[in-house]
C-alpha cells in the first residue's frame, strides 16, 4: 500500500508539478513545505519566550524570532493563503515549544478574531487554525469569545500615526459566550505575530469584564532585534 501511494504520488508530480511555497524548490504531490523546510522550522520554534517590548501592559510570549525564514512562511499563509501551511506551522509550533508545560488544561485559547469581510477573502483565520492546534495538543478549552465587530485597514499597511487609531472599537466580546464560564481562568490570546502589540491590546480589552484570573498573549514570531 505504501509502495502502491508512493508510485501515485510520483505520477501525480509528474503531470501536476508541486514546489514548496516557502523555497520552491520540487516536491511531491500535495506537499506544501518540503523537508529541508520543515528543519528550518523545527529549528526556528523554541519555548515561550516572554516579549519585553510592546505597547501592552499584559504578558505576551513569542516562539520564534521574526528572520527571513519566519516572516516569509508566515506572510505565505496569509497572502498566498494557505491553511495547509497554517496547520503545518501550527503542530510544529504545539509540538517543539512543548505548549504541554506552558499551557495548563483548564486555560482558555482565543483566537484573535478576523473581520468576516476578510475570512470570506482569505477563507480562513490563521489565528484560529493556530489556536484550534495547540487546544487540541494540550486539551485545554477553545473559544471564539472576541469578534471583530468593524472593518478595518491592516496594521502593516499603516503609518505610525493610523496605528494608534485603526483598531479602536473594532473588537467585542461575542454574544453566544457565557460569561462566568471564564471567571477566575488563564485566558491566552493567539495571533501569529506581535510588532508593537497595538492588535493584542486592542483585542484584549472585551476580556477584561469576564473577570479572569489573568490574561496573556502567545504568538508565534516577534522581532528580538529591539530587546537583545
Amino acid at each position: 500500500m505504501f509502495r502502491l501511494k508512493k508510485l501515485l504520488n510520483h505520477f501525480l508530480s509528474i503531470f501536476f508539478p508541486f514546489r514548496c511555497l516557502v523555497c520552491k524548490n520540487s516536491c511531491d504531490y500535495g506537499i506544501v513545505l518540503c523537508e529541508d523546510c520543515k528543519e528550518k522550522l523545527k529549528k526556528s520554534i523554541h519555548k515561550p519566550q516572554e516579549v519585553k517590548d510592546t505597547t501592552c501592559d499584559f504578558p505576551i510570549y513569542t516562539m520564534s524570532s521574526y528572520d527571513d525564514f519566519t516572516s516569509d512562511l508566515i506572510k505565505i499563509i496569509k497572502y498566498k493563503p494557505s491553511k495547509k501551511l497554517a496547520e503545518i506551522l501550527g503542530e510544529n509550533c504545539a509540538e517543539q515549544a512543548d505548549l504541554k508545560s506552558f499551557i495548563k488544561e483548564e486555560d482558555v485559547i482565543i483566537p484573535v478574531p478576523m473581520h468576516e469581510k476578510r475570512l470570506e477573502e482569505r477563507g480562513f483565520n490563521q489565528a484560529w487554525v493556530l489556536a484550534e492546534s495547540y487546544a487540541k495538543k494540550v486539551g485545554c478549552h477553545f473559544s471564539p469569545a472576541i469578534i471583530r465587530k468593524r472593518y478595518t485597514k491592516p496594521q502593516a499597511s499603516c503609518n505610525e500615526s493610523e496605528r494608534n487609531n485603526n483598531l479602536d472599537n473594532a473588537f467585542a466580546l461575542s454574544s453566544d459566550i457565557i460569561k462566568s464560564a471564564f471567571r477566575g481562568k488563564r485566558l491566552i490570546v493567539v495571533d501569529d505575530v506581535a510588532t508593537t502589540g497595538t492588535t493584542l491590546l486592542k483585542s484584549v480589552e472585551p476580556l477584561k469584564e469576564l473577570e479572569a484570573k489573568e490574561i496573556i498573549a502567545l504568538v508565534v514570531s516577534h522581532s528580538y532585534k529591539k530587546y537583545k
